[in-house]
């Protein structure tokens, strides 16, 4: 089915094609094709020509040529190196046309338009659209941020072989870099990328600039998906495994500068516990999303990255009863939750009753101060004592950014409109949506992407599915486990209810086969500082 026969044919614009199941597939050939995506399984698939450079970027030697280690990389004044990834659309796959969680890409000239390309089954993923408008593509550091000097001051920039920041102070702090102004913390990681065109060092408040969203890393992790099951080998996706057990990008996972999976890939220490240096894994293609040379470097591991777009407000207080019952009656005064929502307990200590802690419940409301979850305790000796237990139960909202707003105009704190932290700013940047978070039985927090044969991510080409799948996030809890599926390497989906979730993305130097391009942390929060959490920047081409 999708390896028909296929006669090779040239558009009116000189680029080669071929048709396979009645789709326009260009092959990119020297010179390649601008803006072209590219073939999934071939050479340079995954980024691409920029159609026109923002003012500060230069191309590198090579950016042209689909086989240089350079195609589609770029400069930016600062020394970054970032790479161009062209507009696309995906579809994937139920059984149909093709088989589940397979995914499918086309390039943007595929189709007229979007609204033809829903047609015929394909959409536009959401990390190609940014201030109400469709995007062309978008730059993303090819490495996580390290410390170079910008004239009098310090920015964080894309370099190989960098000293990865961290947003703590023990390991490359990120309190070193103008913007920062001393502070270790998640949330001013925007700061700092709103700095990289500043002066000296010095925030921009026009910057083009800002920290990879969680919509371009769901689509790298898309474009890796769809790379790696086109791919007949490994002579153009270096991490290929032909048995898909194993068949997606490596990095320093393994707590000892390796991959937990390949002990080929091997890291070069940045001299703090096993963190290595950002793009100093070897071979350096296994570590980029595509395989290749020209790809995004250390997806997998290595350090956990900020990621912009999606937050959460919540609200956490004193647990103040809990019933001895078959279906356990919890006493919330006005707790203003409705049948389904979710519900976080914690901190429990007393005995018996710890079971229900560190889970996300399902409710259903029997009063106004009182809902049951499916937690049994009927049989319990002791009664739950709310003076003594400092057990917590926390309720939330989860908001991802509007399609309306631009990611490079969020600001770092949480009391302004354009904040992506805080009551106004998300009221004004960002819509309600629901995460498929496991409830069963008290879902517990480390739950895992893939389940069996079962769906991962939506087809749908809009709405709410087309939503969770432009954030990397599966359609129900059907395509969730505690164990995990290979397709998906087994990467972290770490469930969890926090007031100003600051989420994370990749995994960390000692997170084994939980990291990788998939992995989700619910449970970073906007002040938090990590020794292992760093982040790289991203920016779309308009000024």
């Amino acid at each position: 089915m999708l390896n028909q026969p296929c006669r090779l044919k040239k558009d009116s614009d000189g680029n080669f094609y071929v048709i396979q199941n009645g789709i326009r597939r260009y092959l990119q050939t020297y010179p390649a094709a601008v803006n072209d995506i590219g073939v999934p399984g071939t050479a340079g698939f995954g980024v691409g020509i920029c159609p026109s450079l923002p003012s500060g970027f230069m191309p590198l030697a090579g950016y042209t040529d689909p086989t240089s280690a350079n195609y589609g990389n770029y400069v930016f004044e600062d020394g970054s190196v970032m790479c161009w990834v062209p507009k696309f659309y995906y579809r994937i796959g139920t059984g149909n046309l093709f088989p589940i969680n397979w995914g499918d890409i086309q390039p943007a000239s595929a189709y007229a338009n979007t609204a033809a390309a829903n047609a015929a089954g394909y959409a536009l993923h959401r990390a190609f659209i940014d201030g109400g408008v469709e995007q062309t593509g978008f730059f993303v550091d090819k490495y996580m941020v390290s410390k170079v000097a910008k004239g009098a001051g310090w920015v964080g920039a894309s370099i190989k072989n960098g000293l990865p920041l961290s947003t703590a102070a023990a390991h490359n702090p990120m309190a070193d870099l103008t913007a920062a102004g001393g502070v270790n913390a998640n949330y001013k990681t925007l700061d700092c990328a709103h700095a990289r065109d500043g002066v000296a060092g010095a925030v921009n408040p026009a910057s083009r600039f800002f920290v990879t969203s969680r919509f371009i890393y769901a689509a790298l992790a898309m474009l890796s998906l769809a790379h790696g099951l086109a791919a007949k080998n490994d002579n153009r996706c270096a991490w290929y495994d032909w048995t898909g057990a194993k068949n997606y990008p490596k990095g320093a996972s393994n707590n000892a500068l390796r991959d937990t999976d390949d002990a080929t890939v091997v890291y070069l220490t940045d001299g703090y516990s096993n963190c290595g240096k950002t793009g100093s894994g070897f071979p350096f293609a296994k570590t980029t999303h595509n395989g290749q040379d020209c790809g995004v470097a250390d997806l997998n591991g290595l350090m956990y990255e900020v990621s912009l777009g999606l937050t959460c407000i919540a609200t956490t207080v004193p647990i103040e009863g809990m019933s001895r019952a078959a279906a356990c009656e919890i006493t919330w005064t006005n707790h203003g939750l409705a049948n389904g929502d979710y519900l976080q307990l914690g901190a429990i200590t007393q005995a018996d009753w710890v079971g229900a802690k560190d889970k996300i419940w399902s409710i259903t409301k029997t009063g106004d101060n009182t809902f049951t979850i499916p937690f049994n305790s009927a049989a319990f000796g002791t009664a739950y004592d709310a003076g003594t237990d400092p057990g917590t139960m926390t309720k939330g909202i989860f908001y991802a950014a509007k399609q309306a707003t631009a990611m490079k105009s969020f600001t770092a704190g949480n009391t302004l409109a354009t904040d992506h932290w805080g009551a106004v700013g998300v009221a004004a940047r960002m819509d309600v949506f629901v995460p498929p978070f496991v409830t069963a039985g008290g879902g517990v927090l480390a739950q895992r992407f893939g389940n069996a044969f079962n769906q991962v991510l939506s087809e749908a080409v809009t709405g709410a599915g087309w939503l969770l799948a432009g954030l990397g996030i599966p359609a129900a809890v059907t395509g969730l486990s505690t164990g995990g599926d290979n397709l998906f390497g087994k990467d972290y989906f770490y469930q969890f209810l926090l007031n100003e979730l600051c989420a994370l993305a990749c995994g960390y130097w000692g997170a084994t086969s939980t990291a990788g391009t998939w992995c989700l942390y619910w449970s970073g929060s906007r002040t938090d500082s990590g020794h292992n959490t760093g982040w790289r920047c991203a920016c779309y081409s308009w000024e």
